[in-house]
């Protein structure tokens, strides 16, 4: 059923994964050394969004433009996840902005 509502080819399930799995890891730092976890889900988001970023060829699109750059095979919801990428920084910025408010 989740095949139909989210069609993807590639690595899309990055988009989704990728966040939830760094979360995982800095939530599990931050108990051990008993930091604040205020912050882990911007910080989550923005280097996920990173990682993303530079895994999908994103250098690439700011160096050739959209119509140059080769297209991705790596896409969820049609999108290329290098935009998924953007997206992901930007909500990140913005929850890290707020927090720090």
């Amino acid at each position: 059923m989740l095949a139909h509502l989210i069609p993807h080819k590639g690595k899309g399930g990055l988009v989704l994964a990728l966040p939830l799995i760094v979360a995982l890891m800095l939530f599990t730092i931050a108990d051990v050394v008993h930091l604040n976890e205020q912050y882990i889900g911007a910080i989550s988001l923005l280097s996920s969004a990173f990682i993303i970023w530079f895994y999908d060829g994103g250098p690439e699109l700011l160096r050739e433009g959209p119509k140059r750059a080769k297209k991705s095979k790596n896409t969820l919801f049609w999108i290329e996840i290098k935009y998924w990428a953007l997206i992901s920084g930007i909500i990140g910025c913005v929850w890290l902005s707020i927090l720090t408010v």
